[in-house]
């Protein structure tokens, strides 16, 4: 796991920026399904639903 870093003035609290690499076909079905501006939120709620299925199992 990634040590700590220090929070910038403009971060936002309890959230830490990641950065991740998307295939290319990949990230066009991701934003194709999500629609504009949606990224995001799509991407998280993705998560959520993938933690939700290994608690499960």
């Amino acid at each position: 796991m990634q040590d700590k870093k220090q929070k910038l003035a403009f971060d936002r609290p309890k959230s830490t920026m990641k950065n991740i690499r998307f295939e290319d076909e990949l990230l066009e079905q991701i934003e194709k399904a999500a629609g504009k501006g949606n990224f995001s939120k799509w991407v998280k709620e993705a998560c959520r639903i993938q933690l939700k299925f290994k608690d499960q199992n």
